[in-house]
């Protein structure tokens, strides 16, 4: 079963083969905490994480803290961020997490390796690294697709296999779209083009009357537009990992932690409240 295939089956839709559904979580009655690209950055996640649990005790309901894809790659900690993030929070909350474009290419090179090396060049050999997998790029790509098949299985456990190919396309929260690069205003979100959601190929905006949360396109700060936010301030480059709350009767706050621990609590002004 390819990646889109289980996408289509997790959004339930009955949609052409190129687009999904996009799920709703609902009810919109606790904060939601929308976290930016975390790269293989586990301490910058850690700390987030705990900041934001902090933070939800103020509501009375339970917080969902949604991290908008590309968890893996580039930083060197890919593995040890999959395992935190299937294990359960410690407080009455729940995670959802999304597929990024850095999720889909690492699926796309363990489903055909030879055929989709390139994703070695862009933080896929980190990520392997983090399994133990110690062999050079070269290396790899000289590999028979025997061998190379044979040690990764060795290296990758199944359930971490199974955590990315069960990764949500977006999600609607409220009048909020959250997915990792973009949408298409023209489609309706029972089928969105997968390309726009993990990429971004159609723009920035959303469906009528809707805001978009994403990540993916990197900003010194958070990117707040008249139908976006953009939340990917560079955590394996500049060390700032954001994540942005959403809550009911609330505007949106941004949250950013910082390599040398160093905590903001900052609003973003002129989204929808």
């Amino acid at each position: 079963m390819t990646i889109l295939q289980r996408l289509l089956r997790l959004a339930k839709r009955s949609v052409p083969a190129e687009t999904v559904g996009i799920p709703t979580l609902d009810p919109f009655d606790g904060p939601v905490y929308a976290v930016g690209d975390v790269h293989g950055c586990l301490s910058l996640y850690t700390e987030l994480e705990a900041a934001i649990l902090q933070d939800s005790a103020h509501f009375d309901s339970p917080a969902t803290i949604i991290l908008l894809g590309d968890m893996v790659d580039r930083g060197t900690q890919s593995a040890q961020v999959i395992d935190h993030l299937m294990r359960r929070l410690p407080v009455a909350a729940k995670r959802l997490c999304l597929m990024g474009n850095h999720e889909a290419m690492m699926l796309r090179y363990l489903a055909n390796p030879q055929a989709h090396a390139d994703w070695l060049h862009v933080g896929g050999y980190e990520t392997l690294a983090s399994y133990g997998l110690g062999l050079d790029i070269s290396t790899l790509m000289a590999m028979s697709a025997r061998k190379l098949q044979q040690a990764l299985s060795a290296h990758l456990p199944e359930d971490h296999l199974q955590f990315l190919r069960d990764l949500l396309p977006a999600i609607r929260v409220g009048p909020y779209l959250l997915a990792h690069a973009g949408a298409d205003a023209t489609a309706p979100l029972a089928a969105q083009p997968l390309q726009a959601l993990i990429w971004g190929s159609a723009g920035r905006v959303p469906p009528e009357g809707l805001t978009l949360v994403h990540g993916h396109f990197i900003t010194d700060q958070p990117d707040c537009g008249p139908n976006s936010i953009g939340i990917d301030t560079g955590a394996y480059a500049t060390g700032r990992l954001t994540a942005l709350r959403l809550a009911s009767g609330h505007r949106p706050a941004v949250f950013t932690i910082r390599q040398d621990s160093a905590f903001q609590d900052l609003k973003v002004y002129g989204s929808s409240p």
